[in-house]
């Protein structure tokens, strides 16, 4: 067993110490020592070089994961500054739309103010042509009117009794109103004159140009709507006005018709007919505008027919500041001494004094007339005819045409007359009225400006 162990051994050669030349002492050598202290700063110069060499490639590996993560870093705020000028350009373009529409509903607005101040303008020159035609025909909105005449000297107890809605007994101190439009809740337009498109080019004044333009656009929309406003209330005023000229108007036909049917039945029943007008007022709006309108038209039209009429009935006076001498009716005969019919009323004035035409017409008579002396005779509209008798001298020929105060004759005693009078007749196919009735309708209808 141990044998063939020991045949299976690799062979070894057998030691043998190195051979080291042994130089020659003629040959120059160097010979180097080591010292412990040069072990050492090797050993640091390795120890740095290799630090040296890890932090070069720490360094490198270091600024490559830094460059990565500051570009990453800078792609981020990249993309938050892109949403933010995305989310900036967003609220942009719904500022810019809501301008748009703020403009778009201003310029609806100034077109609907435009139209409604030409409506206005429109509407203001027919109320002052309708506030022009009530003046003409005596209804007066301002404090320019004319002052009624110098009251006639009334004798009461002669002429016809006062009705029962006479309204002569009023009276108290009167304040004259100086601005009448202002006073009846008119505005005067002119004095608040405006331009809606200026209100468009109105310049701002914030600063900040987002924020002015919301301002402009609210102070635009605020601003139009207090045109609307008064542009509305000025709409009311005119509907007013025509309320204020119908009412007036209505209530002066009235007044007239009042106060000539007792003189003129059968003409007042006519008128009557002819001037239907009145009714409840309806609240005022947009739409009923031309309805008033046209109602206070129809009672103007109505009152010039009624006072074209009332003016042609003998209801002046035909001589001034005169005393009743004798009335209408009967009484006893200054010749005979026995009861007669007087009838006309008979008017003591001085000699000469002028003697009026009571009402237009034309004279169909003039000259000498039995007992009437010098007469003068009138016919006039609505079959009535008026005598002026005992004239001292006539002042018009038979076919003249005389208006309502012209100059016919002089007071005298001509005919058959106890002195120096005016003997006055009112007729009607033929018929005698009273004179005194149609001289109280006259007093009444002059206290209303007629």
């Amino acid at each position: 067993m141990r044998q063939r162990q020991n045949t299976t051994r690799p062979y070894q050669t057998p030691w043998t110490a190195q051979h080291h030349p042994v130089p020659e002492t003629s040959a120059k050598t160097t010979t180097y020592s080591v010292r412990p202290l040069h072990l050492i700063c090797g050993a640091l110069a390795c120890v740095t070089a290799t630090l040296a060499a890890a932090g070069t490639i720490g360094y490198f590996l270091l600024r490559h994961d830094m460059m990565v993560e500051a570009s990453s870093e800078r792609t981020e705020l990249v993309l938050e500054y892109q949403d933010r000028i995305d989310r900036l350009r967003a609220e942009i373009e719904i500022l810019t739309s809501r301008q748009m529409v703020d403009r778009e509903t201003v310029e609806i607005k100034v077109m609907d103010v435009l139209r409604r101040q030409q409506g206005l303008n429109q509407r203001h020159a027919i109320v002052a042509d309708l506030v022009a035609r009530a003046e003409s025909n005596g209804i007066y909105l301002s404090s320019d009117q004319p002052l009624p005449p110098q009251k006639p000297a009334l004798d009461s107890g002669n002429l016809a009794a006062i009705g029962k809605e006479d309204k002569s007994a009023i009276g108290g101190e009167s304040q004259l109103i100086d601005e009448p439009v202002k006073a009846l809740g008119l505005r005067d337009g002119s004095s608040e004159a405006f331009d809606p498109l200026t209100i468009l080019q109105k310049p701002v004044s914030d600063p900040l140009q987002s924020q002015s333009s919301v301002k402009k656009n609210t102070e635009k929309q605020a601003a139009l709507d207090a045109v609307r406003a008064h542009i509305s209330a000025m709409d009311e005023e005119s509907t007013v006005a025509v309320d204020a000229i119908t009412i007036a108007t209505e209530s002066r036909i009235e007044d007239i018709l009042d106060i000539t049917r007792a003189v003129t039945p059968s003409v007042n029943a006519t008128l009557r007919k002819k001037t239907s007008i009145g009714g409840p007022f309806q609240p005022i709006t947009e739409e009923n505008f031309p309805d008033r309108l046209q109602r206070a038209n129809k009672a103007l039209d109505a009152l010039r027919r009624i006072k074209f009429t009332a003016l042609r009935l003998p209801i002046k006076r035909p001589v001034q500041n005169s005393s009743v001498s004798s009335t209408y009716g009967p009484r006893v005969d200054p010749f005979l001494g026995r009861l007669a019919m007087h009838t006309g009323i008979d008017f003591k004035a001085p000699y000469g004094a002028r003697v009026f035409a009571t009402a237009p017409g034309t004279v169909i008579g003039a000259g000498r007339h039995g007992g009437y002396g010098k007469m003068v005779e009138i016919r006039h509209a609505n079959g009535f005819v008026t005598r002026y008798a005992h004239l001292s001298r006539l002042r018009v020929t038979e076919g003249d045409h005389v208006l309502a105060g012209d100059l016919i004759g002089n007071v005298g005693s001509t005919g058959r007359s106890t002195g120096a009078h005016l003997h006055y007749e009112i007729r009607r196919g033929d018929k005698p009225s009273n004179p005194a009735a149609f001289l109280s309708a006259g007093d009444k209808l002059a206290a209303l400006s007629l």
